[in-house]
């Protein structure tokens, strides 16, 4: 990987030209073999809905590299002004400019999306980019190295396969940037590894995204938005809903809602081609495990038991707030309802706690939304929806403190994937001596205007 590594460095940024020729390229190659991306996802998943797959992983990237298609001849222009009055009439500018070889490693909860939607602002920003796909989902992996030698010789972008092993080795190259997604656990690791050549780092991670529901909001509404962002892709999206901030006297009323919307979209979880698998056994035994030793009164789970790698939509009704259940990204289709007293003992719950990728707000007061916008830290705030803002192109996605560092998405992941470098023009005009020694009294009168 060293070797490939430094040989990517020692060629020159893409030209414009192959930027936008090969982002073409990847949006015919993408349509091309739909098919074959959602039956590799499934096959991981052992059953992953189509619609799912179609929506997240294909719709979303074709979008992004659209967008950017529109969008990179303005992008890639340096941004030029008069420099401050005092060096008029001086200029300054920006100039974008590749910062060389991007490192990309990606999930596997959406393994095909989390690939290809930093590789196409890294390509997008003249860079040469090296792809760790996840091993969970090793058939996606095959399938994207496959569709990469596709659009893009060795030397623009290589696909490293392998396993943790393998992982740790690419997070510790001597990389031009590089964009980990994944767990909060494992961004430490990539962190330390990177720090070792001071690799600049986006990391977009997870946490405890929590919803809070105002007290004048319809119960309903909020319901049919929940589950229909909790319950994608079996809750195995880091920026669903983790638990909701409610009243205890609402929560009866929530309940009800809840399953009466988790029965109309997944009517019958294990035999509905809508509702997903758990990734692997292993993570549905993390998942079930999540589940000991809260009492069997509080946990509501709606349909049949889970069977195989299904695990049936599940809701835990205040469970001990020192349970891992509470302490730890869930990253599953369960779902936690922890009562709070009013909406400001809301904001206290979740400001104690670690900052979300995510905060979900239902409610049409203003002021209510302004105090929530204004009073606590989250990657992103979205009011009256879940989910959708991650497909909004010209909205910044990224995190905060635990939940991650940096962003990108449209333009702030062309900003991101480059070196904006700042450029002064010295005008044929210029003062600046009068500021420089030797101090005559002249030069001193001058310095004191300049002050004043």
């Amino acid at each position: 990987m060293n070797k490939q590594l430094k040989s990517m460095q020692s060629l020159p940024p893409l030209s414009f030209a192959t930027r936008v020729k090969h982002l073409k390229q990847l949006a015919v190659v993408i349509k091309k073999n739909q098919d074959k991306i959602i039956a590799a996802i499934s096959q991981d998943f052992s059953h992953r809905c189509t619609e799912e797959s179609l929506l997240a992983e294909i719709m979303v990237c074709l979008d992004e590299i659209n967008h950017t298609l529109k969008h990179i001849k303005q992008w890639v222009r340096a941004k030029t002004w008069h420099a401050d009055w005092k060096f008029y009439p001086s200029k300054c500018s920006v100039t974008p400019q590749a910062k060389g070889v991007v490192g990309v490693m990606a999930p596997w909860n959406y393994p095909f999306n989390l690939v290809i939607e930093p590789l196409v602002a890294a390509i997008a920003a003249g860079n040469r980019v090296m792809i760790k796909p996840s091993e969970v989902t090793e058939h996606t992996a095959a399938l994207i190295k496959d569709l990469m030698a596709e659009v893009f010789s060795p030397d623009e972008v290589y696909v490293v396969l392998g396993d943790v092993g393998v992982a740790n080795q690419f997070s510790s190259m001597p990389l031009d940037h590089l964009l980990f997604t994944g767990s909060s656990e494992v961004g430490k690791i990539i962190m330390r590894n990177a720090s070792e050549h001071l690799t600049p780092l986006t990391l977009e991670l997870g946490g405890k995204s929590p919803v809070l529901i105002d007290n004048n909001y319809a119960l309903e509404k909020a319901a049919k938005s929940i589950v229909k962002g909790k319950w994608f892709n079996a809750g195995q999206t880091c920026l669903a809903p983790d638990y909701i901030l409610i009243e205890k006297d609402r929560i009866a009323a929530l309940l009800d809602c809840l399953k009466q919307e988790v029965a109309k979209t997944y009517p019958d979880p294990n035999n509905n081609l809508d509702y997903s698998c758990i990734v692997n056994p292993q993570h549905q035994q993390r998942l079930q495990d999540l589940l000991k030793d809260i009492p069997a009164a509080n946990i509501h789970t709606i349909g049949t038991p889970g069977q195989g790698q299904k695990l049936s939509p599940t809701l835990v009704v205040d469970p001990p707030l020192t349970h891992p259940i509470m302490e730890s990204e869930i990253f599953g289709p369960i779902l936690p309802i922890v009562s709070c007293d009013d909406l400001a003992a809301g904001i206290q719950f979740i400001n104690q706690r670690d900052k979300p990728l995510t905060l979900y707000l239902f409610s049409n007061d203003h002021k209510i939304i302004q105090t929530v916008r204004e009073t606590t830290q989250s990657g992103s705030l979205a009011v009256n929806e879940t989910l959708v803002h991650f497909a909004q192109r010209n909205l910044p996605f990224g995190g905060i403190g635990n939940s991650g560092m940096g962003s990108y998405h449209g333009y702030q992941g062309f900003v991101t994937m480059s070196h904006m470098k700042s450029v002064y023009y010295q005008s044929k005009i210029n003062f600046n001596d009068m500021v420089r020694a030797p101090f005559t009294s002249i030069k001193r009168t001058f310095i004191s205007f300049l002050n004043r």
